[in-house]
């Protein structure tokens, strides 16, 4: 059975830091990934929604973001991933 493409980018996605050199990480960047990994999925298996998740972990991110690089920075790493993001997708939004 073929997965949705959707998935399948999501995954990829999800992979990617594996494949990033350890020394370009922040500091314990692995520990504090594999404890928010199981976070979401204990969340999700108590049965809160994918969109319940995703609104969480904005409201949670962008203030940090803010705080950590400043607005304006925040706001050009924003417009450089959906930039990125619309490059994987088709208009109908499927990976190409």
């Amino acid at each position: 059975m073929k997965r949705n493409p959707l998935d399948q980018l999501r995954d990829r996605m999800l992979a990617a830091p594996d494949e990033i050199n350890q020394s370009r990480l922040p500091p314990r960047f692995r520990e504090a990934r594999a404890a928010f990994i199981d976070t979401i999925a204990r969340l999700e298996a108590t049965g809160i929604p994918n969109q319940t998740l995703v609104t969480v972990m904005l409201t949670q991110m962008l203030p940090r973001m803010v705080h950590q690089n400043g607005a304006e920075w925040t706001a050009a790493t924003l417009a450089k991933l959906a930039r990125d993001i619309g490059a994987g997708a088709s208009p109908a939004g499927t990976t190409q």
